[in-house]
């Protein structure tokens, strides 16, 4: 018993219509955001996460764009540095996003940047105690001079 296996005409298969994929927004703009990031335009980075978050408050990629949001803004480099938006936006993904991989990189990103301004706070200290005993030492000289000179003038 032999099998035979008639060739099918190409016309003859059905092939069921692509299903379009639904466009998503706001991963569009996360990839712009990512790619102008790339580019340095920090402004327009934040601008297009931001609007992912318009678009995904509550849900990914919401927390992978408050996290890049955290981290300009956290960057020694932009001139908008502003520690206080990075925690609120990291400390935002700690709190609306619980279980995602990003809530435990905003954890690590927000104790570098406490850890940073607390020594920040230590040094401006030290700075400032610095001065205070050079002011010491000086006034300590004028005062030994003083003696000094008050020693000569008896001597003669």
């Amino acid at each position: 018993m032999s099998l035979s296996i008639e060739p099918i005409h190409p016309a003859a298969v059905q092939v069921p219509p692509k299903k379009e994929q639904p466009r998503d927004e706001s991963k569009e703009h996360l990839l712009a955001g990512q790619r102008l990031l790339s580019m340095g335009q920090y402004d327009a980075s934040v601008k297009e996460y931001l609007r992912v978050l318009s678009i995904a408050p509550n849900k990914p990629p919401g927390d992978e764009a408050s996290f890049a949001i955290g981290l300009i803004y956290a960057y020694p480099k932009y001139s908008k540095k502003d520690h206080s938006k990075a925690v609120s936006s990291l400390t935002r993904i700690i709190k609306d996003y619980p279980h995602s991989n990003w809530s435990g990189h905003a954890k690590i990103l927000l104790d570098l940047i406490q850890d940073n301004e607390r020594l920040r706070r230590i040094s401006a200290e030290a700075t400032h105690e610095n001065e205070k005993l050079k002011n010491m030492i000086e006034q300590s000289k004028k005062v030994d001079l003083e003696i000094e000179e008050k020693k000569r003038e008896k001597a003669r």
